[in-house]
């Protein structure tokens, strides 16, 4: 009984963490792990999620786009490894991506079940009440949390064999279409990010990215060197102007001088603002996406600046349910930001609600370009595979080298980011006057429309196996390979041998009897990556004809099984 509720909250935790990416707890080797030991069988469970790490290392969360569930893999494969089912690791793997596939299919299904509760916010925001809104946004975390919990307590109450059968009776066609539309669902967070960005300036960038990612084989670090040198050069380069707005007055400016010695907020808003700031994406959904989160992360410093108005306590919750999405570790300077305007406003500063939002606006899609490349793609499959590597070998290492290391980097990100946020956002009038905040947009938008271009190729799988042409070679130019396969398999290749075939293919032979080109050879041809690129504008065209992500998912997923139904795409 004792190890089924452990079992349970573990389970909970992974669901919670699936959306969060926070601790995360939701990633195999922690997750698998965690099972492992709950069960007793902590080696099992190390080998497992060490393996399964490997496999997920490319699976992120960009924007709208939700990667396949890792949490629900991780959960229910080690419970069936390391239960009562005991299979084996291997098992637990082949079983892993179906139940992968489900897990994504059930997040989607609360996103879009959480656009309710971000209305039900709005009518309690107009009414200055923030406790209702911070009760939402907990119990669209808690749905997350049930939607892996009680699969994992279905699979420890049925028979192992009854929930293989279920897996496997679901149709080839089904369940390899939503594994083609889960390789490429993340052009849908490529593109919003890039929608957010886009300016006439900025296009070359992307299309210099995805140029060396596809045509060279430059790592993502190498990549983010070549990105952020781009940037500084930007910065340098462009002129910016002093803004001739009533906000860059001298007035304005000596009230910011006199505001630094007087602060509202305390230290003790800024430790909260901070611990809250892991939570912002707890009640995300697909309208508009982390708002509600923002509201939650926002709530000590407007209770702080308005605790006996309550008009202006709603008019600062109705100003941060707006549209927000960017990423979770990098919204930690926009909040920076936000918090000091919300003082200076509430001090009397001539800071409107426009002003407030375009700042918003203007940072969230360039920090996002630099964010999801840097954590999503390059940190977390670095440190994943270094513990993976341990993990494998049932060493307690790996975990804990990567819940460490992880989450150090996470928690310094966000206190120094917001620091540094609120000191900028302090002097914001000087900031916008002097162009600093325009450098930064500049610069980050820069490195993060070069850095989308990268990801487009080199994360983004679309396989086209549809054969085109199948020519028949000469006999006389083809390579005897069974031949060869029989002095192997009887230990009589001899050194002679090997020199003969390398002689025959320097003359032109080839081991195939076919000569086959797939429209996947076509389209490299042309141009490598070419079709990831066709689907991320394809994707842009979509959005910037309002129609909805959560639309364009769905989409996807009917495109990816059609596909995989008529052969045009493989797994």
């Amino acid at each position: 009984m004792a190890s089924t509720i452990l079992i349970f909250f573990v389970a909970l935790l992974a669901g919670m963490e699936s959306v969060l990416d926070a601790w995360e707890f939701h990633q195999p080797i922690l997750a698998a792990t965690l099972i492992g030991i709950v069960t007793g069988h902590p080696v099992e469970g190390l080998m497992l999620g060490g393996q399964l790490q490997l496999i997920t290392l490319g699976w992120m969360n960009v924007g709208a786009a939700m990667a396949p569930d890792t949490a629900l893999a991780s959960v229910a494969s080690a419970i069936l490894v390391t239960g009562p089912a005991h299979l084996s690791v291997a098992e637990g793997i082949a079983i892993a991506i179906p139940l992968a596939i489900a897990g994504q299919v059930l997040t989607i299904f609360v996103r879009t079940l959480l656009v309710s509760f971000s209305h039900m916010a709005d009518a309690f925001a107009k009414q200055g009440r923030s406790r209702p809104i911070e009760i939402l946004h907990f119990t669209g975390l808690l749905i997350q949390g049930l939607r892996v919990a009680i699969p994992a307590m279905l699979i420890l109450a049925l028979p192992a064999q009854a929930i293989i059968n279920a897996i496997n009776s679901i149709p080839t066609v089904i369940t390899g279409g939503l594994q083609v539309a889960g390789g490429f669902i993340v052009i849908v967070g490529y593109a919003m990010v890039v929608n957010m960005m886009a300016s006439p300036s900025l296009w070359p960038f992307l299309f210099l990215g995805f140029a060396l990612s596809a045509l060279t084989d430059l790592n993502l670090a190498a990549m983010g060197i070549i990105g952020a040198a781009l940037a500084l050069i930007m910065t340098q380069l462009t002129r910016y102007d002093r803004m001739p707005s009533a906000q860059t007055d001298e007035a304005l400016l000596e009230e910011e001088a006199d505001a630094v010695d007087t602060h509202l907020l305390t230290k003790k808003d800024q430790i909260m603002t901070f611990l809250r700031q892991g939570f912002i994406l707890a009640s995300f959904n697909y309208e508009r996406m982390q708002n509600m989160g923002v509201a939650y992360i926002m709530m000590p410093t407007l209770r702080r600046l308005y605790p006996n108005n309550r008009a202006e306590m709603a008019a600062g919750l109705v100003r941060q349910l707006e549209f927000f999405n960017t990423h979770p570790y990098l919204a930690s300077p926009i909040i920076g930001v936000t918090m000091a305007m919300e003082e200076q406003r509430a001090k009397g500063a001539p800071i409107d609600d426009a002003t407030i939002s375009s700042v918003k606006v203007g940072m969230m899609g360039p920090v996002a370009g630099v964010g999801d490349p840097l954590f999503w793609g390059t940190l977390r499959p670095v440190l994943g595979a270094l513990a993976a590597s341990f993990a494998i070998q049932g060493s307690l290492i790996g975990p804990i080298i990567f819940f460490f290391g992880w989450n150090i980097i996470r928690l310094a990100t966000l206190w120094y980011g917001q620091k540094f946020g609120y000191e900028q956002g302090t002097n914001i009038a000087s900031n916008l006057g002097d162009g600093l905040m325009q450098k930064v947009t500049q610069g980050a938008s820069t490195m993060g429309m070069f850095m989308m271009g990268v990801l487009v190729p080199r994360w983004t799988t679309m396989n086209f196996p549809l054969v085109i042409s199948k020519i028949t070679n000469d006999p006389k130019k083809v390579i005897d390979v069974e031949k060869i396969n029989e002095q192997i398999a009887n230990h009589s290749l001899s050194g002679q041998d090997i020199l003969n075939v390398s002689r025959q293919l320097m003359d032109g032979k080839v081991f195939n009897h076919f000569q086959i080109t797939t429209l996947g050879n076509l389209f490299n041809q042309l141009i490598p990556g070419l079709m990831p690129l066709a689907a991320l504008f394809a994707v842009l065209w979509l959005l910037r004809k309002n129609i909805s992500p959560i639309l364009i998912i769905f989409g996807i997923f009917v495109i990816g099984i059609a596909g995989f139904a008529l052969g045009i795409f493989g797994v």
